[in-house]
């Protein structure tokens, strides 16, 4: 389970450590590339493969936040998956109900909310997307106050289409690896990049944002990093995302 808690500590005063980390979103829209996987599914190895040469190999002139999501619903066959979350297999189903699919599996890769399948398509919709305006542009603060991270969101240009607009706040993880003793992947040393390890509920995007995320101490400071990711409620549309290591603020004491 993770051990991440959102403390409203309106009641203390602020001690905060290390440079604040400021970065704007890009003026065109950033491709969010979703890989939902599992480390007792043994299809699912080469797709994270994949997605790790994506984020790890230099790409020239593409915007994108990939992300992680380890489902549970391997856990009872035979290998529980330590990154594993009930939250992410249902943010799965209702990606796979807005996609009119009967079922989901894994491994499932979605861009920006639609279901596509082959790397060539996806690289192909990550450029589709990156050649869009971006519909709202973002400015995403990171700070620590103690024991937490204070992740503020300004939202400067106005979305204007009577649309409902939801945000939600992320933690990922790089280069984690997992010694698999039981199951498919039985034997096999697995390794992870962009591992969802926080998601915060869907909140309600106004102009000014902030959200706090107690650290987790088995956080390796040097692989963490923080995502805000927008989208409409009725239309079921990716807005903006915008993401950001924040290892000097993890290290910093």
């Amino acid at each position: 389970m993770l051990r991440l808690l959102i403390l409203a500590s309106l009641m203390s005063t602020p001690v905060f450590a290390g440079t604040p980390i400021v970065v704007n979103s890009s003026d065109r829209q950033t491709a969010v590339v979703e890989l939902y996987t599992s480390e007792g599914c043994s299809s699912c190895p080469r797709a994270d493969r994949w997605l790790a040469k994506l984020v790890t190999t230099p790409q020239q002139d593409m915007d994108l936040l990939a992300l992680a999501f380890h489902v549970d619903y391997w856990d009872y066959l035979g290998w529980k998956d330590r990154f594993s979350n009930a939250d992410y297999t249902q943010r799965q189903r209702v990606l796979g109900s807005n996609n009119q699919q009967r079922t989901i599996y894994t491994p499932e890769f979605f861009v920006n909310g639609k279901e596509v399948r082959g790397s060539g398509n996806i690289l192909g919709k990550i450029q589709q997307t990156n050649q869009q305006p971006a519909p709202l542009s973002l400015q995403l603060t990171v700070s620590r106050d103690e024991s937490e991270l204070v992740i503020a969101v300004h939202a400067p240009t106005e979305h204007n289409n009577g649309e409902t607009i939801h945000h939600r706040y992320l933690v990922y993880e790089n280069n984690l690896s997992t010694d698999v003793k039981r199951g498919e992947n039985s034997g096999k040393v697995l390794h992870h990049q962009q591992v969802v390890r926080y998601m915060s509920p869907a909140q309600s995007l106004q102009n000014e944002n902030q959200h706090r995320i107690v650290i987790d101490p088995a956080w390796q400071a040097e692989n963490v990093g923080v995502a805000v990711l927008v989208t409409s409620v009725g239309a079921h549309r990716y807005l903006q995302a915008v993401n950001t290591p924040v290892a000097s603020l993890l290290a910093a004491r």
